[in-house]
């Protein structure tokens, strides 16, 4: 494999100096002379209709600007999940405020004060009065025939019916059923939802500022709001402090952008932490029931999967989603025969969507699930049932008839199984369990692919602009939305690479709808595969560029000029040398022309990219906790750009599976549809003294179609951590537990349940 400069090379995030030395500015942190603050007032009510609101009391408090309610703003319907302005499948049900109040939380008012505090004492000020409603807590509620309607089209959105061949004709002498379960979760993003937005009285313009996931679509969905030519609204992407998904949905900027350019005014809005959890998304609940046939060696003859997601009081993206995990049932194994159905349900809850791998952890936890159940059940190695089983390179998946391109699922399982000592771990939980019989011990596994772009669902096209600076240096606008993972350092090293300079000189600022080119934002994992593509192309052409301006300079031809080190000569005359701030300046005093480049690419690939999951836990069996003892995370990545960025992405993934699998659950109260955690405090995750001993391991086999071989990674990590836990913990107690998170209590049942059995 070839040596890089930079490629493949650690080092550390872009913007960590600015973090660790509290410089770097957040979209929080951006104040200015005049700018005025917002702060929601929340409904008191699961379900029912506002019989009045009452801002008098409120309205005369001093330094309040306005108050907005149902009663004096749109009744316009808005898209919270929309990437661009074409997209139909997200469903437009939300409004800023609507009389009808569908979840405990939802907002019926909004303050714009002086400061933060006036506005939070208008707030409590504010008085309403509700006519209250049935409510239909549980998706079992919710999908009754009398079930209280929370939406006039009604609570049920059916996906798509989605498949390959014919489930019900395979063949196949052993069938298996088993159901799946996984609880809501929070984000848990350091940075909450904020978003600022300055209306310029002398153009007309408006600018929102925070950290987005896709500025051109909160572009689209305000300026179609407002009614506004997209010309005028301005989005800029500041630094991003987490999202997970959180920050890709459109729930706080519509409503600042209206204030801001109802009052001619500079208006921002942060929320709290119980605002976060309540009232911008929580991770879907899942229910999936799984059916397969199988030959008695083991071998995949067809599956069939039926699931059902909680979208909570509005859909907004959960259709998209559901339909998205059916499309990846064909990704890892040779399939002939798919089937799938799947539904959102609408109830009086808070709202989910968006959240880390878009699909793929609900679809690896049902499946992976399923195959640990069956590979048990016909007494076959979990590894070995997998080798049989899964694509090879360049193989069709065929749920879309794309090619999974360079894949290496058997690299992942074959070099995991030896880099985890699969073998020697089963024989020494076999020996433990013996030994005594408090504590139990067991190994699990689990294998699963995402994402590197949005080709073949859809079109997947990137632009990068660069120009040669004055002194030699170069900026690149390319619409990165970086969440502090490190894609703008990873795209700085391609530059750089390209054009053999250091680091320092390159400078490439992150998304901005006005200056920069246009892009989807970050989803599906596409950044470093998909932008990096455009980044690369524009640099490579750039250089292009410079050569033919170096070749005038040198009075040679382009083609015997050569470029090292920054330096470009000639074949015949490598002691004489220019560098690139020469070629600037021969480009401009001499031929009258500027010195820059712009690549549009269109990705017509989608390459796979394989994870395997091995794991060791610690029951005990006494209290019902489980210890993550050791685990392995084998990625087939292309190659890595910045080998850390991508053990630090492995790392969050692992803890927040862990998280998955065993202690964070957001929980609703079935009687009063509260929700019951709204802080750190009281919401379980896997802290960091917490975390196991884990290790990773980086199969680098280069995608061709990737930048420098890559391909994406951001998503898959999470994916495949939560099947392999509840494997292990099956192996280690004899059960069948696929219900999450694996609390003590629901351990503890399990293991009465298997006494008395």
């Amino acid at each position: 494999m070839k040596e890089y400069r930079y490629i493949g090379k650690s080092m550390s995030n872009d913007g960590a100096y600015g973090k660790v030395t509290g410089n770097t500015k957040y979209c929080t942190d951006l104040d200015a002379y005049g700018m005025l603050h917002m702060k929601c007032k929340a409904g008191e009510v699961t379900h029912g209709m506002v019989r009045s609101i009452d801002v008098e009391e409120a309205s005369k408090l001093p330094g309040v600007r306005k108050i907005y309610t149902y009663e004096n703003t749109p009744d316009t319907h808005f898209d919270r999940g929309r990437v661009s302005a074409y997209e139909t499948f997200v469903p437009s049900q939300e409004k800023l405020f609507d009389r009808h109040i569908r979840f405990y939380g939802e907002r019926v008012a909004a303050v714009v004060a002086d400061t933060v505090e006036i506005a939070e004492k208008a707030c409590r000020l504010i008085k309403v009065e509700y006519e209250e409603l049935p409510a239909a807590i549980s998706v079992e509620d919710a999908l009754k025939e009398d079930a209280p309607r929370i939406h006039e089209e009604g609570n049920v959105r059916q996906a798509p019916a989605a498949g390959y061949g014919n489930y019900e004709e395979a063949v196949g002498e052993c069938r298996f059923q088993t159901e799946a379960h996984i609880g809501r979760m929070t984000h848990l993003s350091m940075e909450t939802q904020c978003a600022r937005a300055r209306y310029d009285r002398s153009n007309g313009k408006i600018t929102i500022w925070g950290g987005f996931q896709t500025v051109f679509g909160v572009r689209s969905t305000v300026a179609d709001f407002l009614e506004m030519p997209y010309s005028k609204v301005r989005v800029v992407k500041t630094t991003m402090g987490g999202s997970f998904g959180c920050k890709q949905e459109m729930v706080i900027e519509p409503l600042v952008a209206y204030a801001a350019k109802d009052l001619k005014a500079d208006v921002k809005l942060v929320y709290t932490r119980e605002e976060q959890i309540v009232n911008t998304m929580l991770k879907h609940s899942l229910d999936a029931k799984v059916e397969s046939k199988v030959t008695k060696d083991g071998e995949v003859q067809g599956i069939k999967v039926d699931i059902t997601l909680d979208s909570g009081a509005y859909q907004t993206i959960s259709p998209s989603y559901t339909k998205t995990i059916g499309g990846k049932l064909g990704k890892v194994y040779r399939m002939n025969n798919i089937e799938f159905s799947g539904r959102c349900v609408c109830t009086n809850t808070p709202v989910n969507g968006s959240f880390r791998s878009w699909g793929s952890c609900e679809a690896t936890m049902s499946v992976e699930s399923h195959w640990n159940y069956v590979a048990k059940q016909l007494g076959i190695d979990p590894v070995e049932f997998r080798l049989k089983n899964v694509l090879a390179p360049q193989a069709r998946e065929v749920m879309h008839g794309a090619s999974v391109a360079n894949v290496r699922f058997k690299d992942c399982l074959l070099q995991g199984r030896e880099r985890f000592g699969w073998e020697e771990r089963k024989e020494e939980c076999r020996r433990k369990n013996q030994e005594q019989k408090r504590y139990r011990y067991g190994v699990g596994m689990a294998l699963c692919s995402h994402t590197s772009s949005f080709y073949p669902y859809q079109t997947d096209v990137a632009s990068a602009y660069a120009r040669i600076q004055d002194d030699g240096s170069v900026i690149v606008h390319v619409p990165i939305h970086d969440h502090g993972c490190g894609t703008v350092m990873a795209m700085k090293k391609i530059v750089a690479e390209i054009l053999e300079m250091d680091l320092e000189k390159v400078e490439l600022n992150e998304a901005d709808t006005e200056n920069m080119p246009y892009d989807y934002g970050c989803y599906a994992s596409r950044t470093v595969y998909t932008l990096g593509r455009a980044v690369k192309t524009c640099a490579e052409e750039l250089l292009i560029k410079a050569k033919e301006v170096a070749g005038l300079k040198l009075g040679c031809t382009t083609s015997i000029v050569r470029y090292e080190d920054g330096e470009f000569y000639a074949e015949t005359n490598p002691d004489t040398k220019i560098t690139m701030k020469d070629v600037w300046e021969h480009a401009i005093h001499v031929l009258g022309r500027d010195l820059y480049n712009a690549a549009t690419t269109n990705v017509t690939a989608n390459p796979g990219t394989g994870a395997a999951h091995f794991t060791q836990v610690k029951v005990d069996t006494y209290t019902g906790q489980v210890e993550v003892e050791h685990c392995l995370s084998v990625h087939d990545i292309g190659k890595a750009i910045n080998p850390d960025m991508c053990r630090g992405q492995v790392g969050s993934g692992i803890q927040q599976g862990i998280g998955m699998a065993i202690c964070e659950e957001i929980k609703i109260d079935p009687r009063t549809g509260r929700t019951l955690i709204t802080n750190f405090k009281n919401y379980e995750v896997a802290n960091a003294f917490e975390m196991p001993d884990y290790d990773t391991l980086f199969i680098e086999e280069e995608e061709l179609t990737g930048p420098f071989g890559a391909k994406g990674i951001g998503e898959v990590v999470i994916a495949p951590i939560a099947p392999a836990l509840t494997a292990a913990v099956n192996d280690a107690l004899g059960t069948n537990l696929m219900k999450l998170p694996l609390t003590p209590p629901v351990i503890l049942d399990a293991i009465e349940k298997e006494e008395k059995r």
